[in-house]
Order: structure tokens, then sequence, then C-alpha cells
């Protein structure tokens, strides 16, 4: 099944993407979310600060896991992702 990449400040996971792993690799002119970027804060603990802990196994940009829908967060959300660029 094919997810499509998470976006930064396209796609959220409770809170809009921040981003910050990577700087250069864009899709739909924004930046793709990697495994550690950070999530907006929103609301209390675990929500204040919560950053990307999944991504694909195979599919990284500088040794980072790039992040798809359905992916988590610290904070328990999942993301949202691109709706034509997939990662199988």
């Amino acid at each position: 099944m094919s997810r499509g990449v998470a976006r930064v400040g396209l796609d959220a996971a409770g809170g809009v993407q921040l981003g910050g792993g990577q700087d250069w690799w864009r899709v739909e002119g924004a930046l793709v979310v990697v495994d550690g970027d950070a999530v907006a804060p929103h609301g209390l603990p675990p929500h204040a600060g919560p950053t990307m802990v999944a991504g694909s196994d195979w599919f990284k940009i500088d040794g980072n896991a790039v992040v798809a829908a359905g992916d988590v967060a610290t904070c328990g959300h999942q993301t949202s992702g691109s709706d034509w660029m997939l990662v199988p």
C-alpha cells in the first residue's frame, strides 16, 4: 500500500509539520518531512512539542527516513501526506 509523503507546512500530525531535518528535497514546493522533524505544538503534553518518530524503511534523505501519511508523531497523531507523491 502506497502512502503520500508528508510536506512541511502542508501536512499535519495534530499540528502542522515544521520540518528541520533536511533542507533541499521538495514536493509541491514544500520540504519533505523526515524522521525527527518537529510538529507544531497543539495542546498540553504530549502535544506541546512533538516530533515525528516513524518513517520509511528504505526511502531516506541524507540518511533520515522519509515520513509518509499515517506515520506517527510522539504525541500519537498520524500525519497527512501528498495525494500524488507516494512511498510504497
